[in-house]
């Protein structure tokens, strides 16, 4: 029997960061994939979407995109990635790469059955879970199987469809729907909640929703999708809507790839979505089982899976090793105007929390790019000076918001930030009008409140060293 310092189950961004890692200080591994290298990111999610956002956003708006054209170098592009994987990790010194499903048979034990041969075994120090997700499909009464669609049959189409009816107002149909609109199918976002992107402070739906409006995207929210009709290629909403609809995609969350591996057998928790409970080093309940990405009750998008995996490539690798916090969930949207967040921001703030919200428009380089729209929205604690939650809607979201991801990470208080160069003219100028607002409040507030200061910093102090301490744990 073949053994391993760890067996790595699923090569998407999760488990390629911990195979490589560790196969990059001379572990051996063996890496198990039971379809596609590269995983949904590679094969059905990031990469052939970011692909078809960009190819699309060059066609003018008074021509006739060539969809045809532009979805055959999406699939020419993303299968060119996973070819370049496979050669890649395929042939990297330390990794043992198989295809096949695999099962843990016990604590340190993986059988492994390919497609074409007979089923065998491996034992190694630590298994690491990084299955990821699949798309959540429900049935649509009067809905054939073939104008039912998700992400992972999407992409596969080879001309875009007259009139696209998206299911499902979060990440992955606003991006959706950005790129066909500019394709010239006709689209429309059924959204359940009152609001796109319900998870984010409603300023982000007040902000986006006109925009995309604009752009030609019918949307509707507090609907849910009842039926399709046949006769008419409309997909009926509750209350009686009906909006054209020759294909229907369905964005309406994931199911955790969970089942069928060996979970019950060797006793791995999991919650009652079915998804791994890990700590804060990504262990599971099972000693040497480790697990990363959507398969978890932490992971969601593939930069949480990678940063997961480098916590357990950090542990497996010297046992000990400080992590600091845990990763802080961040997300970001790629539509125009681009949305992006981290952290957990309520509708309302606490009390202790200072909000300060600046205008996109308001900076120079919004000026000479005529961007009239967009807003950047920090919580702040207010005796520690400390980032808590941001969310940007504008131009370069999904860059600036690193920004506030590397303070979080270090401690830095937007104090801290006070003096730091910010090019002009950039959209990081914003930024710098968050800072100057929190300096005059801190300014201020230091000379009227010092004893309220003064008691809420020593707070945060102590605080903050039982959280140092628990992290050592």
């Amino acid at each position: 029997m073949d053994t391993y310092t760890a067996i790595v189950i699923g090569s998407g961004s999760g488990g390629l960061v911990v195979a490589v890692g560790l196969a990059g200080l001379g572990k051996r591994v063996m890496l198990v994939e039971r379809d596609q290298m590269g995983g949904d990111c590679t094969n059905t999610g990031c990469i052939p979407s970011k692909s078809l956002l960009h190819l699309s956003s060059g066609v003018a708006a008074d021509q006739q995109a060539d969809s045809t054209s532009i979805l055959a170098t999406v699939r020419k592009q993303r299968d060119a990635l996973r070819h370049h994987e496979e050669e890649e990790f395929g042939t990297m010194a330390g990794i043992d790469l198989r295809y096949g499903n695999a099962q843990l048979v016990a604590a340190g034990r993986v059988r492994v059955t390919p497609a074409d041969g007979p089923a065998w075994e491996a034992e190694a120090d630590h298994i690491v879970i990084c299955t990821g997700s699949q798309a959540r499909r429900l049935p649509l009464p009067g809905l054939p199987e073939d104008k039912l669609l998700t992400n992972h049959e999407l992409f596969e189409m080879t001309t875009a469809p007259a009139s696209l009816a998206i299911v499902g107002g979060g990440a992955i149909g606003l991006e959706m729907a950005t790129a066909f609109n500019r394709l010239g199918t006709a689209v429309t976002i059924v959204e359940a909640a009152d609001r796109l992107i319900p998870t984010t402070l409603p300023a982000v739906h007040h902000t986006i929703a006109p925009v995309l409006t604009q752009q030609g995207i019918a949307i509707h929210t507090g609907v849910f999708a009842e039926s399709w009709d046949p006769a008419t290629r409309e997909l009926v909403m509750t209350g009686g809507g009906r909006v054209s609809a020759e294909r229907v995609l369905q964005a309406i969350g994931r199911i955790p790839n969970s089942a069928d591996i060996g979970l019950e057998r060797v006793g791995v928790e999991t919650n009652k979505a079915g998804r791994i409970v890990i700590d804060d080093r990504g262990r599971t309940s099972v000693k040497g089982i480790w697990a990363a990405g959507d398969v978890t009750d932490r992971g969601g998008t593939t930069h949480d899976a990678e940063a997961w995996a480098r916590r357990i490539f950090a542990s497996i690798f010297v046992s000990v090793v400080p992590l600091g916090d845990v990763p802080v969930r961040t997300g970001a949207v790629f539509t125009d105007p681009e949305i992006a967040t981290i952290g957990v921001q309520e509708d309302e703030p606490a009390e202790h929390i200072i909000r300060i919200t600046k205008p996109m428009a308001a900076e120079d380089r919004s000026f000479t790019d005529e961007v009239d729209t967009g807003f950047v929205t920090v919580d702040i604690d207010r005796f520690s000076g400390q980032t808590l939650g941001a969310t940007i809607v504008g131009p370069r979201a999904g860059e600036l918001i690193g920004m506030f991801g590397l303070a979080m990470r270090n401690d830095l208080t937007l104090h801290d930030w006070y003096g730091s160069v910010f090019p002009y003219p950039s959209y990081t100028r914003v930024l710098q009008s968050v800072v100057d607002e929190w300096v005059r409040f801190r300014l201020t507030d230091l000379r009227d409140n010092p004893g309220q200061f003064a008691i809420g910093k020593a707070k945060s102090v102590v605080s903050g060293a039982q959280e140092s301490i628990r992290n050592l744990l």
